[in-house]
């Protein structure tokens, strides 16, 4: 019995692959995302906490070098907060675009794959058709030696009862 065998099955395997190299960039980039927005949220409760250090500072009456310093490291801390914030709108938009670029691979490996499997079927439903007609000659050319043969049994039956009533 013949095997079946997909005449695209190479551009199926390659198209799986690139699907699968796009999931991992994909997931590459979200973890990027991920520590990004991470990083911000640190930056962010760090800002708050030195805030609220430089209110009891205040409220406590300290140098004003030491406020200042507290002015400088929040200034800082903005900056970091803003160029983290840019960072983070940049790899969403590189998330979502790679997103897009999943979703195309698989669309494209989903039509091979289905294209694949109509094919399989076509050629099981041919191979089911060449084992029913296989089967169909079988039982003819079976049918047609039997009959051959049945009249001369009945003639030698015949004979022999014929032979039978003589005696």
């Amino acid at each position: 019995m013949a095997k079946f065998r997909f005449e695209l099955e190479t551009l199926l395997r390659h198209k799986e692959d690139v699907e699968q190299k796009e999931r991992d960039e994909l997931f590459r980039r979200t973890y990027q995302q991920q520590m990004e927005s991470r990083n911000r949220e640190l930056l962010a409760a760090k800002f708050q906490e030195i805030a609220n250090e430089l209110s009891q500072k205040r409220s406590e009456n300290a140098p004003h070098e030491e406020i200042e310093y507290f002015y400088l490291y929040l200034n800082r801390l903005t900056q970091e907060i803003k160029e983290s914030e840019k960072r983070l709108s940049k790899l969403q938009s590189e998330v979502q675009a790679q997103k897009e670029a999943v979703i195309e691979a698989t669309k494209q490996r989903k039509t091979l794959a289905t294209m694949r499997a109509k094919k399989e079927v076509e050629f099981k439903l041919a191979q089911e058709r060449e084992e029913q007609k296989e089967i169909d000659e079988l039982v003819v050319t079976r049918y047609q030696s039997a009959k051959a043969e049945y009249p001369r049994a009945s003639k030698t039956q015949q004979r022999e009862t014929a032979a039978e009533r003589e005696q």
